[in-house]
C-alpha cells in the first residue's frame, strides 16, 4: 500500500499544478480539456463530449454554459427541422487562451521527473489488474 500512498501524493502534487496553470487563465482544468476535445479532436456535439468524458448530458451542459457565459464557446443550434441538435464551436479568445494554457503545460511537463512518472505507470497497471480480477466472470 505504500505504493499507492506514493502514487497518490504525486497525483495531488501534479493535480494542483495542472489547475494552478488553467486557473491563471481564469479556467479549471476540467474546463480547459474541454476546449482541447473540442479544438484537437472535433468532439463539437454535447453528445460526443458526455461519451467522452463518460458524464451526463446536464453535466456536459452545464461545463458548456460555463465556458459559453465566459465568451469561449459558440452554441449552434440546428435548423428548423430539429433545434435540439447543437454543436459547440471556439471562439478566437477561446482558442487564444486554450493555446496558452497548453503552451504552459508542455513545459511544465518538461520538468516531471521521469521516476514519478514510472510510478505512476506501475500503480496504473497494478490499479487495472485489480480491477480485471474484481470483475465477474461474464464479464471478463
Amino acid at each position: 500500500m505504500q505504493l499507492l500512498g506514493a502514487w497518490y501524493a504525486k497525483l495531488q502534487r501534479i493535480s494542483n499544478n495542472l489547475n494552478g496553470i488553467s486557473q491563471k487563465h481564469e479556467l479549471s482544468f476540467e474546463q480547459f480539456l474541454v476546449l482541447e476535445q473540442i479544438i484537437e479532436e472535433d468532439r463539437n456535439s454535447p453528445s460526443e463530449l458526455a461519451i467522452f468524458f463518460k458524464t451526463s448530458m446536464p453535466a456536459v451542459s452545464r461545463k458548456l454554459n460555463i465556458l459559453q457565459a465566459k465568451k469561449l464557446i459558440h452554441k449552434i443550434r440546428g435548423e428548423q427541422e430539429d433545434q435540439r441538435l447543437m454543436w459547440v464551436t471556439v471562439t478566437p479568445e477561446g482558442n487564444d487562451i486554450y493555446e496558452a494554457i497548453k503552451h504552459e503545460l508542455l513545459m511544465w511537463g518538461d520538468e516531471i521527473d521521469i521516476k514519478e512518472l514510472n510510478l505512476m505507470a506501475d500503480v496504473n497497471h497494478y490499479l487495472s489488474q485489480i480491477n480485471h480480477q474484481e470483475q465477474p466472470l461474464n464479464q471478463v
